[in-house]
C-alpha cells in the first residue's frame, strides 16, 4: 500500500511554489498570457507526438495569492491552454479549459491543491492533493488521439484516506478511457459523466467495486435484489453510487450495470 508522509507532501508543495515563482516565461509564450492574468505554471513538452516542442500554459488572475474567502474571486478559475507548435514553427493556442485546474482555495486546509503537471510525447498528467482530516488526491491523464486529432481523458486515478490512519483507510480508484468514453480536454469538467438516475438491483446479489474495471476483484460489500440506488456518475459497464443501510453505514463504489434495472433516467441539466 502506498504510504503517505504529511511532512513530505508539505515540503513538496513548498518546493513547487518556489519553483513556480522562479520560472521565467519564454518570450514566444508571453503573447498567450491573457489580459488580467499572470503566469501560474508552464511546461514545455511534445503534446501531440510530432517531435516538435509545445507548451502547456496555466494562468491565474492577477493578485490571486492575496485573495481571501471574503473576495468574490476567491475561487477564480485557472485557465489551462495547450499551445501547439505549427509546421512553420509558430505557436497556436489550440485548446483552452477553465475547469481542469482547481482553484487556489479548493484544497481546504491543505491549501492550494495544485501539485504540478508532467508531460510525455503525446500527452500530459496533472495532479491535485487536498483535504483536512480526510485527505484526497486526483490525477488526470490526457492523451492525443492521432486519428481523432484531439486530446482525450485517458485515465483518472484518485485516492482518499483518513490522515490519522492512512494504512487502513486508504482507497484507490482508477477509471480508464474505455469506461469513461470520449471526453475531450476542451469539454472536461471534474463532474464528467455526472448522472442521477435511479437503479434497482435485479440479481440476487451485486458487489461493489473500488474501480470500474471488468474482471477486477470486488469489495466485500454488496447489495441484494430490490435495493435501490441513485447514480453519481455513469460509465460504460458500471455506475458510481453510494448506499446507506439501515444502520446508517455508507458504502461507496461502482456497481455493474448488468446487475441493475434502470428505474428512472435523470441526467443533470446543469452542473
Amino acid at each position: 500500500m502506498k504510504k503517505y508522509s504529511l511532512i513530505f507532501l508539505l515540503l513538496t508543495t513548498c518546493l513547487f511554489s518556489l519553483q513556480a515563482q522562479d520560472k521565467v516565461v519564454p518570450k514566444e509564450l508571453r503573447p498567450f498570457i491573457r489580459e488580467g492574468y499572470e503566469l501560474m505554471d508552464f511546461l514545455k513538452t511534445d503534446l501531440n507526438g510530432d517531435n516538435r516542442p509545445d507548451y502547456i500554459l496555466i494562468l491565474k488572475i492577477k493578485g490571486e495569492d492575496t485573495i481571501g474567502f471574503d473576495n468574490t474571486n476567491w475561487d477564480a478559475s485557472r485557465p489551462l491552454l495547450l499551445i501547439v507548435r505549427q509546421p512553420d514553427n509558430s505557436l497556436k493556442n489550440v485548446i483552452s479549459n477553465s475547469e481542469l485546474v482547481l482553484c487556489k482555495q479548493c484544497g481546504g486546509v491543505m491549501g492550494d491543491p495544485y501539485q504540478g503537471v508532467t508531460g510525455k510525447p503525446g500527452g500530459f498528467t496533472i495532479d491535485f492533493y487536498g483535504g483536512s482530516s480526510w485527505r484526497w488526491s486526483e490525477t488526470y491523464s490526457f492523451s492525443y488521439d492521432k486519428i481523432k486529432k484531439n486530446w482525450f481523458l485517458q485515465r483518472h486515478t484518485s485516492s482518499n484516506f483518513q490522515s490519522g490512519d492512512p494504512e487502513k483507510t486508504e482507497e484507490n480508484t482508477t477509471i480508464n478511457r474505455n469506461e469513461i468514453g470520449d471526453i475531450i480536454l476542451a469539454n472536461f469538467s471534474p463532474y464528467y459523466n455526472s448522472d442521477s438516475s435511479i437503479w434497482k438491483v435485479k440479481t440476487a446479489k451485486t458487489y461493489f467495486y473500488s474501480s470500474p474495471i471488468l474482471g477486477s476483484t470486488p469489495k466485500k460489500a454488496w447489495l441484494v435484489k430490490g435495493n435501490t440506488v441513485t447514480s453519481v456518475k455513469l460509465f460504460k459497464n458500471f455506475i458510481q453510487c453510494s448506499f446507506t443501510n439501515s444502520g446508517d453505514k455508507i458504502t461507496e463504489g461502482f456497481l455493474l450495470k448488468k446487475d441493475l434495472l434502470l428505474v428512472e433516467s435523470n441526467k443533470p441539466k446543469a452542473l
